[in-house]
């Protein structure tokens, strides 16, 4: 579900933005998600591994949870993308594109999740892109819009490549 279109810059925004919304549980973690295209305007997926705690081997696209440690949603991502692909991948943040909500579950912890995912375009500008954690990512996998099975991918991925595909439908 769509939340927002305006970018947030931090937690205390999102917070003071979300105050009245009761459609949102206010027991939620956010992610920061990354939609990059590489020069031949296909997308980066990753291919979940075992270690993740919900939706392994599904595709997703770069991002992860924000820590409190985060300064702002922009730090987080870039550091998100550190962490996954590593320092040898051009990667170049661009626009905010929406804030959804979304519910999954959690295999690890046995409970069901409420996130806000964070939506962010970027360019895969060249580089490698290294699998910097082995044990939720079992690699990449690249794909033009409107060519990957979307039964493929993590449910949360779903509705984010639905936006992206519609918002960005030129670039097929």
């Amino acid at each position: 579900m769509k939340i927002l279109t305006q970018e947030v810059r931090d937690m205390k925004e999102l917070r003071e933005t979300l105050k009245d919304n009761n459609q949102i549980s206010k027991d939620y973690e956010v992610a920061v998600i990354l939609c990059a295209f590489d020069k031949d305007n296909k997308i980066i997926f990753q291919r979940r591994g075992l270690g993740c705690r919900d939706e392994q081997l599904k595709l997703e696209t770069i991002g992860g949870r924000v820590k409190e440690s985060d300064t702002d949603f922009r730090t987080a991502l870039q550091r998100e993308i550190t962490e996954e692909v590593g320092t040898d991948a051009v990667i170049v943040l661009e626009e905010f594109i929406v804030a959804t909500y979304a519910k999954t579950f959690d295999v690890r912890n046995n409970k069901e999740q409420n996130w806000i995912y964070l939506l962010y375009k970027g360019n895969f500008n060249g580089g490698e892109l290294k699998i910097a954690e082995p044990n939720k990512c079992l690699g990449y996998e690249m794909y033009k819009i409107g060519e990957v099975d979307e039964n493929e991918l993590s449910n949360g991925a779903k509705e984010l490549y639905r936006i992206v595909s519609e918002k960005y439908s030129h670039l097929k």
